[in-house]
């Protein structure tokens, strides 16, 4: 590696290092402490880390090679959130938050049965290793690879297998001793080095086709629907049917059932910065795709079609880019993989110590032996991981689309049983539970035919927003239907405030005075809705 890259990312290394064991030094060994930074965080490192915990060098990789081959398209994942943003604000988090809950699984236990419980926290820990922890390792060991040796990685080798291991142990190192509150802090540097440093990238590959008019007419010339978010009903990307129902399936339950994501949320320090980080984060998507989808429409300006999706962005780097601005990109890649890899470690420990020891193993666990769990399924996870991340070198299509796969398995069910948790009082554990089973099989029966019959007849049903979709249709169908025919479970009761009413959406007392002139909630969100259909609209 040229020493001057390395100087850099050691710098990066360094400085993430220190502030992820410095913020966490006085730290108790109580579960608050470790699992929700203490309950005290400031809505604008929920946003950050949210943000932060969203994007990962799979984005980076996946999402530019795949504007390079769709063009805008990908954008529907960013700027298509703003319905599940409000659900999670006014309907869901309220509920979360007031409870002071410490899994999305115990809400299910409270409004169904432990039995559904135990088979969504199942599920969250099948997906954060498989479909997230695991590409995220994988994307982030080939970068390094691929910008260190400066040749494209064409195998498994254990240079590969070198370059993951730093990754996972310098990760590992910081939630292992820190919790969430280092997540959340190393969150905020890494999101300002990833934004700075893709920002780089940006300017000086337009500068080098010559401007963002070329950029555009180049695009244009190719296919006059490259900057067009709403395609035609069998487009691999954005299908007009998939998108209008994005936000029941994917969106909805990555942003409102996701405790990935959701967990710097339990951590804030009031409801009001808990909603204000989820808005925030809301308007950092606005703006991500400008580094994260536009660098494929210029690399497409560069290079032409013809290359391998994965391979595009790295591509652009070495190209463009001296040695220190490869140093600062590769930093700033790095910083996206740690900080999806330190969310999933978090919240995977979580589940694995709430959800699982105390819940099934250790009911009377004490504080400081739950700390000890999460410690302890910290490492277990980053070991799983590891050994898995090498093993996506056989996956043949783009990681954007392996990891959008394996959410659409997911998501579907997920999202319908938490809309009927909140909305329809006469849902029950038994609908739910099988629900979540039925919807996971059908997932991947979708997959099967549509990738054995998409290109004869069933055209609609291979890309994965449509399979989503119907999956969504059939699981609701089947939750009413299990519903009405089967009973409820003898003795079932549930937790009355489950039930949305509008005092939910509406701050508790104490805390209307922050919401006044500037803080108020309803103008942002109003503000925030606004631009999202401003968006759309703009390049439907």
């Amino acid at each position: 590696m040229n020493p001057t890259i390395l100087l850099v990312v050691g710098i990066y290394f360094v400085v993430s290092l220190s502030i992820g064991f410095w913020v966490a030094r006085k730290e108790k060994n109580e579960a608050d402490d470790y699992f929700l930074a203490g309950r005290k965080l400031p809505w604008y490192a929920v946003a950050m880390s949210m943000t932060g915990s969203n994007i990962g060098t799979e984005h980076f990789i996946g999402m530019v090679g795949t504007a390079y081959a769709f063009g805008l398209a990908p954008a529907t994942y960013e700027w298509g959130n703003f319905i599940p943003y409000s659900i999670l604000c006014w309907i869901f988090l309220p509920f979360f938050f007031r409870k002071k809950l410490y899994t999305i699984p115990e809400f299910l236990e409270r409004r169904y049965a432990p039995s559904t419980r135990g088979v969504f926290a199942a599920l969250s820990l099948l997906h954060m290793v498989l479909g997230i922890l695991a590409p995220a390792l994988y994307a982030g060991g080939r970068i390094v690879y691929e910008m260190a040796l400066q040749q494209p990685l064409e195998s498994f080798n254990m240079g590969y297998v070198g370059c993951i291991l730093v990754i996972s142990g310098v990760t590992a190192a910081y939630c292992i001793y820190g919790g969430l509150l280092s997540v959340v802090w190393t969150d905020v540097l890494q999101v300002a080095v990833l934004v700075g440093g893709g920002l780089m990238l940006v300017f000086i590959g337009m500068d080098n086709v010559g401007g963002i008019s070329e950029v555009i007419r180049t695009n244009l010339a190719a296919d006059t629907t490259r900057f067009s978010l709403i395609q035609n009903a069998s487009h691999p990307i954005s299908p007009w049917p998939g998108v209008a129902t994005f936000w029941l399936t994917l969106s909805l339950w990555y942003v409102g059932t996701n405790q990935f994501y959701i967990q710097r949320c339990l951590g804030a320090k009031s409801e009001w910065d808990a909603k204000m980080g989820v808005i925030g984060c809301a308007f950092i998507k606005f703006f991500l795709p400008f580094i994260i989808v536009f660098p494929g429409l210029i690399a497409f300006s560069m290079f032409g079609p013809g290359l391998a999706e994965d391979a595009v962005y790295v591509k652009m780097i070495n190209e463009l880019l001296p040695p220190l601005g490869q140093g600062i990109l590769l930093a700033a890649l790095i910083a996206a993989i740690m900080s999806t890899v330190s969310s999933v470690l978090n919240s995977a420990s979580t589940i694995w110590a709430i959800d699982v020891h105390k819940r099934l193993l250790h009911p009377e666990a004490s504080e400081q032996e739950l700390v000890k769990v999460g410690r302890w399924s910290t490492f277990v996870i980053i070991v799983i991981g590891t050994v898995l991340a090498p093993m996506l070198l056989w996956w043949k299509g783009g990681i954007f689309i392996y990891i959008q796969d394996m959410a659409a398995f997911f998501a579907p069910p997920i999202a319908v049983i938490f809309l009927a948790a909140f909305l329809w009082r006469r849902a029950h554990s038994r609908a739910a539970t099988f629900t979540l089973i039925f919807g996971i099989v059908m997932g991947i029966i979708l997959k099967l035919i549509g990738s054995t019959y998409g290109e004869n007849g069933i055209a609609q049903l291979k890309p994965l927003l449509n399979r989503a979709a119907v999956s969504w249709a059939l699981c609701f169908v089947i939750l009413v239907l299990t519903t009405v025919l089967l009973p409820r479970k003898s003795g079932e009761s549930y937790d009355s405030d489950t039930i949305w009413n509008r005092r939910w959406a509406r701050l508790p007392e104490k805390e209307r005075p922050l919401n006044r002139s500037w803080r108020n909630l309803m103008f942002w969100w109003v503000v925030m809705v606004s631009i999202s259909i401003g968006l759309f609209v703009f390049f439907r």
